[in-house]
């Protein structure tokens, strides 16, 4: 992902990951959906949605100071004591 942000830079293109927490996509078990909530400070799980708006955010000019990221969208997953 750095060396996609250098080599792309001087075509204007930001290149970022996003590391996404537990996403609740229905394909969990219910034991599984309550291991996640219970290892998210948030008390969720995240959404598609939750997702799509931080691409949204990289992608607008308000995220145009952003290259070379890991950025980390879960919830604060497995910040829990």
């Amino acid at each position: 992902m750095v060396a996609a942000a250098i080599e792309l830079a001087g075509r204007g293109i930001r290149a970022n990951v996003i590391s996404p927490g537990p996403i609740d996509t229905g394909w969990m078990t219910p034991e599984i959906r309550h291991a996640a909530v219970a290892e998210t400070p948030a008390g969720r799980l995240g959404s598609p949605a939750d997702t799509a708006d931080l691409v949204r955010f990289l992608m607008s000019d308000a995220g145009g100071w952003i290259t070379g990221q890991v950025l980390y969208s879960s919830g604060g997953f497995k910040t829990s004591g």
